[in-house]
């Protein structure tokens, strides 16, 4: 599986970032909520070659190449937006997706992740937890 990071939107707001992770399913921008997105810059990270499916993961080296990207993601965010409190991030993965994004992160560098959940009952995307905290 290859993997690409997709711009999505340009935020007026340089300390405001969503990364959004379209992997088992697509997340819709229009679906995220609105005092979070409204200014951030959001991210996606997504399939290079497909669509997203629930049973993408075939292999480790899947797992391997989502690690790399993820990585490269969280630089290029560094990058382009300096040392941030938060970053907001919206996840359609599987579990050892999860996993890594919560191993790779770097406790004196990158910002505390945000993950909300998507949950029409209870209205859609909102914030269960915080990692790196």
């Amino acid at each position: 599986v290859q993997y690409k990071i997709v711009t999505v939107k340009e935020g007026t707001d340089r300390k405001k970032v969503a990364l959004v992770l379209s992997l088992s399913g697509k997340i819709q921008l229009e679906d995220l909520p609105s005092e979070v997105i409204n200014d951030a810059t959001v991210y996606e990270i997504t399939l290079e070659n497909d669509l997203p499916d629930p049973l993408f993961l075939h292999q480790r080296q899947d797992l391997t190449n989502f690690s790399v990207i993820y990585q490269q993601t969280l630089r290029q965010i560094g990058t382009n937006h300096g040392k941030l409190d938060e970053l907001h991030l919206f996840p359609a993965i599987p579990a050892p997706v999860a996993v890594v994004c919560g191993q790779e992160l770097m406790p004196k560098i990158d910002p505390v992740l945000v993950v909300y959940d998507g949950d029409k009952r209870v209205g859609g995307y909102h914030r269960v937890l915080e990692v790196n905290k």
